[in-house]
């Protein structure tokens, strides 16, 4: 729950708002968004450690219009009428002058009789109301700033028990989230939720042999960053690329571990990936979703084991938990995958209608269901080499087709001689397809937003040399 005062406050900011889009001519349904941000941040710079502080807070409100009207081409029309929408952005000295506000709630209208889509209705109050997810860092207490200055002591003391590595930057942030949302359809809600987000960047090495290591991670909870586990971690990636050799072009077994095993789901930044993408009520509208309810999610039969993933915007302190999605529709735990199959799509309140499925609010955190091979095992090289990624430069698939190449930051070749460190190259491949002959680990690991396996392993995949 919000703090009275707060919620007052973006209250009484929403119901100004509503007032003035009651007044406003064209305008026949909306959405009213109020946020306050509280952020706490520290800095840490260089080897003797430079310490900046700085505390943050911020509200505005934002404001979808929807205007209906007659299409303006034949793809517009939906029962004769064609819906319009704009989103306007407005700080609290617009909301505190009602001429001006006036002013922009006019032209938002203006914008929105421009457009044209199929109509549909914004979600109304849920009748069993939101679920109660656990998504507000507690022991944040009082003061965050107090509380990322103890991360950065734990920084601090973390370097000191990693041996010839050292720190480049730091960023520690933490955020308080407090949101009120209406709709002209009489849905009301409140959240707070808190979010805490590490760049980190450790330098191994001297003089022109340097090697730096850079990691970003976002959680709900302060302590869910593990700051002396990361830094010990990500030391020894930095003390490994400083050796690291540029692979050999290969084509056979490889395995992504860690961030790069999450990233195949969950983009750096959350970017929209493959399965993500296709999995969504909205791909399956625009008749691009290559995914059939009731078949293999992969071009043949799988091989291996079998994908499973689920959608969960329930789950305690993930990064992607909260009670509803951005139009209201309240949290929910789906299915999307099961045993490689397609089973449904997650749908926002918008593409639900159109489909006329039923709503699931945006996609959660994601969970797939690990595996039974035990990490060790699938480094084995008893076979031949196997090539092991833990880090890309950058991981961007194409969301559509499924196609990647992604350079390779930091990766292990395991062969018969030991485990040699590689940097460079690219590793290029389909996401589909290479889940068509896949092994998942027995061990778990989550980057905050995915939860599931450690590592991949794919039968055959091609390194390209740098």
């Amino acid at each position: 729950m919000l703090h009275e005062d707060t919620r007052g406050r973006l209250s009484a900011s929403a119901s100004r708002l509503a007032d003035a889009l009651h007044a406003t001519p064209g305008v026949d349904a909306w959405q009213i968004t109020t946020t306050r941000r509280d952020e706490a941040q520290v800095y840490l710079i260089g080897g003797d450690i430079e310490e900046a502080r700085r505390s943050v807070t911020s509200e505005d409100a934002s404001a979808t219009l929807h205007n209906l009207h007659a299409p303006h081409s034949a793809e517009g029309q939906g029962e004769g009428q064609a819906l319009g929408m704009t989103t306007l952005t407005l700080l609290p000295e617009e909301l505190a002058n009602a001429s001006r506000l006036a002013a922009r709630l006019r032209d938002g209208a203006l914008m929105a009789s421009l457009t044209d889509n199929q109509p549909f209705m914004l979600p109304e109050a849920p009748a069993q109301g939101f679920p109660v997810v656990e998504a507000d860092d507690l022991a944040l207490g009082a003061s965050m700033q107090a509380a990322v200055e103890r991360a950065g002591q734990q920084l601090r003391a973390a370097l000191r028990l990693t041996p010839g590595v050292r720190l480049g930057s730091a960023e520690i942030y933490a955020t308080r989230t407090q949101q009120t949302l209406t709709n002209s359809q009489g849905l009301s809600a409140s959240k707070r939720e808190t979010s805490a987000f590490l760049d980190l960047a450790l330098l191994a090495g001297e003089g022109e042999q340097v090697a730096e290591f850079h990691a970003e991670l976002r959680r709900r909870r302060l302590s869910d960053l593990h700051v002396e586990r990361i830094v010990a971690a990500y030391g020894a990636f930095a003390l490994h690329a400083l050796h690291a050799s540029a692979p050999d072009t290969w084509e056979g077994p490889v395995m992504l571990s860690g961030e790069a095993a999450a990233q195949l789901f969950n983009p750096l930044f959350f970017g929209s990936s493959p399965f993500a993408a296709h999995t969504s009520a909205e791909m399956a509208y625009r008749k691009l979703s290559r995914f059939t309810v009731g078949e293999f999610v992969t071009p043949e039969e799988p091989k291996g084991d079998r994908l499973t993933l689920v959608s969960d915007a329930t789950r305690p302190f993930g990064v992607r938990t909260s009670a509803y999605d951005s139009s209201g529709v309240p949290a929910r735990n789906v299915t999307l995958i099961e045993g490689g199959v397609f089973k449904r799509p997650w749908a926002e309140a918008r593409y639900a209608q159109y489909l006329d499925v039923e709503p699931t609010g945006e996609i959660g955190n994601l969970t797939v269901t690990r595996g039974s091979t035990p990490l060790e095992q699938m480094r084995s090289a008893q076979g031949g080499p196997v090539y092991e990624i833990v880090a890309f430069s950058w991981f961007n698939p194409d969301a559509v087709s499924g196609d990647f190449s992604a350079e390779i930051r930091l990766g292990y070749r395991h062969d018969a001689s030991g485990v040699t460190p590689i940097k460079g190259g690219s590793l290029v491949g389909n996401i589909f397809s290479a889940f068509g002959d896949a092994r998942f680990s027995a061990e778990p690991f989550s980057d905050g937003a995915y939860y599931g396996p450690a590592a991949i392993r794919f039968a055959n995949l091609t390194i390209t040399a740098g």
